[in-house]
């Protein structure tokens, strides 16, 4: 077993040198699933714990370490002797995932709520102010929001109020801005307006070229130049489903099952519990609560192995749902 580990991490160590970052799940199953002989039954399990969690390891380290921070933190908090399921395995190599994809034009659709900042003084003409911190060299910084819009017809257009995101000084006119946009391979290219009159897009420079990354699912970061000086924006996207519930726990007492959470949001319009009754089925809603709520009992007809989970939900859609939890009722 010892050796298994060893050589899948000799690989993953080449892999990492050839910067390639897409380990092989397959590789991982054959290393859970094939017992070593000769070794006792009473130290098999022990065994196998530790090798997952030397497997998941050398999985995360052969991603690039700028990927393991606060903003791809997964909605859930794990203790001691929690069993992680199936399907919460797959969310978290989701998360992985897409870290690395090309950002698309739907990820963009939507309000977003964008800092700006840059050195460049005649950004102050449309709002801008100075830095508060004067131990770090001087710059200025803005808030503005951006709606970035699917037309229906193959094209895309953005509206952005004053300050004008893409042309801050806006050459003589503090004008709210607009234009069309597509995007490629990580970078977005913009038809950016001047003085409350958009930019021909057969015009190269009429068009700005905008740098992306994607910092987790809701967050976007932007770098682009402005009159030669670049700036910067880190841009929230706005109107998002409610947070997770937390510290989501079940009982059961006879045939009534007691469901208890924390509410983690303020925007919620209410809680959709869900449960399976197999541990292959699909998850369906048993019943939505009111907003506010943090517990429910469900009374089911028959002993038996339940799993549950718990999702806030507002009319921009459902939040990540809850860890599961198996409850057993006899």
């Amino acid at each position: 077993m010892l050796r298994k580990i060893v050589v899948l991490h000799h690989l993953h160590q080449e892999k990492q040198i050839h910067q390639v970052h897409n380990p092989s799940l397959s590789a991982l199953v054959l290393l859970l699933v094939m017992p070593s002989s000769g070794t006792p039954n009473l130290n098999r399990r022990g065994i196998m714990k530790k090798s997952i969690l030397i497997v998941l390891a050398s999985i995360l380290l052969s991603y690039p370490m700028n990927l393991i921070g606060g903003d791809y933190d997964t909605p859930h908090t794990f203790s001691c002797g929690d069993t992680i399921s199936a399907d919460m395995m797959n969310e978290i190599f989701d998360y992985i995932k897409n870290a690395n994809k090309t950002i698309s034009a739907s990820e963009l659709i939507g309000t977003w709520s964008c800092l700006l900042s840059t050195t460049k003084s005649e950004c102050r003409r449309a709002g801008w102010d100075n830095a508060t911190d004067g131990r770090i060299l001087p710059y200025v910084y803005n808030t503005d929001t951006l709606v970035m819009i699917d037309n229906d017809n193959g094209t895309y257009s953005y509206t952005t109020p004053v300050p004008n995101i893409f042309n801050c000084a806006d050459y003589g006119s503090d004008s709210a801005g607009f234009g069309d946009w597509i995007v490629k391979n990580n970078v977005l290219f913009v038809v950016y307006s001047s003085g409350g009159v958009a930019g021909d897009p057969t015009y190269e420079n009429n068009v700005k070229v905008v740098k992306l990354k994607k910092v987790s699912n809701t967050k976007l970061l932007m770098e682009y130049n402005s009159a030669s000086i670049p700036v910067f924006a880190e841009c929230e996207k706005q109107n998002l489903p409610p947070t997770t519930p937390a510290t989501f726990t079940a009982s059961a007492s006879g045939k009534t099952v007691s469901l208890a959470w924390t509410d983690n949001s303020t925007d919620e319009t209410g809680f959709k519990v869900l449960r399976k009754d197999s541990l292959t089925g699909s998850f369906s809603t048993v019943t939505t609560t009111s907003a506010d709520a943090t517990s429910y009992s469900d009374t089911v007809t028959a002993a038996g192995s339940y799993w549950y989970r718990v999702s806030a939900i507002n009319s921009n859609g459902d939040s990540v749902a809850s860890k599961i939890i198996r409850v057993d009722v006899e």
